[in-house]
């Protein structure tokens, strides 16, 4: 059995100043405010790190782009189709391009009318038409014998631009084909570039 000195010493310890017992609460209204700040911050930092993600991964919009590392002999052909299709502007070769097109796109586009496009796009470049350069092709998607991508090239130095393309696989050869809403000598998709 404890003593008297005990037993008071248990008793002041178990009391606050004013007689109220020091025997802690669930939560004090000072942890619930410090609590729910700690929490909303908690969850800002989960919401802005699915945006930054792209939220479940099936947003096109939030989308990172991939690029292409050509590894395979389709996926390095279409890589050089898409060179191709920036680089024979500049060095005076585009009528030879004509010839890396699907039929489909030749029947729309006549080699007349192709060579006339091109010198008419050398012409729309100015200065600029030295400077133009691939930089490389990202989001492609192979479907069997077909492929899509986004085709980047640059103003050497200046900016970048984006332009969607379309592959075909023809008798083993891999060509250009014309891309979706595109007509007549049309054969890529001009696509609008967001700045970071």
């Amino acid at each position: 059995m404890p003593t008297r000195s005990e037993r008071r010493r248990r008793e002041r310890a178990g009391k606050r100043p004013g007689g109220q017992s020091s025997s802690p609460t669930l939560i004090r209204p000072r942890e619930l405010i410090i609590a729910a700040i700690v929490g909303g911050a908690l969850l800002a930092a989960f919401v802005a790190f699915l945006a930054l993600r792209g939220g479940d991964g099936d947003s096109a919009a939030n989308a990172v782009p991939s690029p292409l590392t050509a590894t395979t002999p389709d996926e390095i052909a279409v890589e050089s189709l898409a060179r191709q299709s920036v680089e024979s502007l500049p060095r005076g070769e585009w009528p030879l391009l004509y010839d890396s097109f699907t039929a489909e796109f030749q029947q729309r586009c006549t080699r007349d009318q192709f060579v006339a496009a091109g010198e008419a796009g050398a012409q729309e470049q100015g200065d600029q038409l030295p400077l133009l350069r691939f930089v490389r092709l990202e989001d492609v998607v192979f479907e069997g014998e077909k492929a899509k991508g986004v085709i980047v090239g640059e103003v050497t130095g200046q900016t970048e631009y984006k332009i969607g393309g379309a592959f075909q696989k023809t008798d083993g050869t891999w060509k250009l084909a014309p891309a979706d809403a595109t007509e007549g000598c049309q054969a890529f998709d001009r696509l609008p570039t967001t700045t970071p």
